[in-house]
């Protein structure tokens, strides 16, 4: 068992393998594995790892960042990430959770496709039995250091493992217009107010990466651009019919300060308020 990190308490538990040359080139094979209980100073960040990592949370809470998405991985939740891209992540005090690192020539399609499938790497309530009992297998394997024969009962457990995540995350709900048109209708809702895409992806149940990726595919522009856009023509219509004050109108369209607003309405007409004001009038 190997030394355990900064933050990482008793009685964690971490075993590394060394797969054979047969397993490297044609098996799934694990590279670590591990049960953490963890506190608060528990933090990694890693810019690259010839590995894909694979954990579920039994207790707490994991902070996780990757690429373009940032989550909070909760009791129940499974989290696969490419460690051959940035990622970072971070503990809450009393985290607990279960984790192994793999390879193999399908590892990278196996990914994508959940990745894909699930809309992200946050794997919401993604913990399941035959997940568990296949986990808790491997992590057997693992002690007794004998990868060489355990190989490819290691394999078939991993294999296992991706497959019941594909079943689960093929049940997901994939993004549909009417999904959109239910994010543009709570934005609509909502101009008046400061919200950001992780609220508006919650509210339509979808993860922010996924959601502002359809969203720009459908719409031709992400959700803050589109939000910002229809809080400006909110503005204009104030302008354009009220007297109120230039701060005024910051304040009904959402923005926490008036100078912000000034800056993005300049960006987006090439006009100051007062200046489009002085137009309409």
């Amino acid at each position: 068992m190997h030394r355990l990190e900064n933050g990482v308490l008793e009685p964690s538990q971490i075993y590394f393998l060394l797969p054979s040359e047969f397993a490297l080139r044609h098996l799934y094979c694990l590279q670590h594995i591990g049960v953490f209980c963890c506190d608060a100073r528990y933090a990694a960040t890693h810019a690259y790892w010839e590995s894909i990592l694979l954990l579920y949370v039994d207790a707490g809470v994991l902070e996780v960042a990757f690429d373009e998405e940032r989550f909070e991985a909760k009791t129940g939740d499974v989290v696969i990430l490419d460690c051959r891209r940035p990622h970072s992540y971070h503990a809450w005090d009393g985290l607990q959770f279960h984790y192994f690192h793999f390879t193999g020539p399908e590892s990278l399609p196996y990914f994508e496709l959940i990745h894909e499938l699930n809309q992200g790497a946050l794997i919401r309530n993604g913990k399941s039995g035959v997940l568990e009992n296949a986990f808790q297998s491997l992590l057997r394997l693992a002690q007794t250091q004998s990868s060489i024969q355990n190989a490819h009962r290691i394999s078939v457990y991993i294999h296992m493992i991706l497959c019941e995540l594909v079943e689960t995350c093929s049940s997901i709900p994939p993004v549909t217009s009417a999904s959109i048109d239910k994010a543009i209708q709570y934005m609509e809702e909502h101009v008046t107010q400061k919200i950001s895409p992780d609220e508006i992806a919650r509210y339509i149940g979808l993860s922010k990466y996924y959601f502002t990726r359809y969203f720009k595919r459908h719409m031709g522009v992400t959700p803050c651009q589109y939000f910002s856009n229809m809080r400006i023509q909110h503005a204009k219509r104030l302008l354009a019919t009220t007297h109120a004050t230039v701060e005024e109108v910051a304040e009904r369209c959402g923005f926490d300060s008036p100078p912000n607003f000034i800056r993005t309405f300049k960006h987006l007409t090439g006009m100051t308020p007062s200046a489009f004001r002085k137009l309409s009038f």
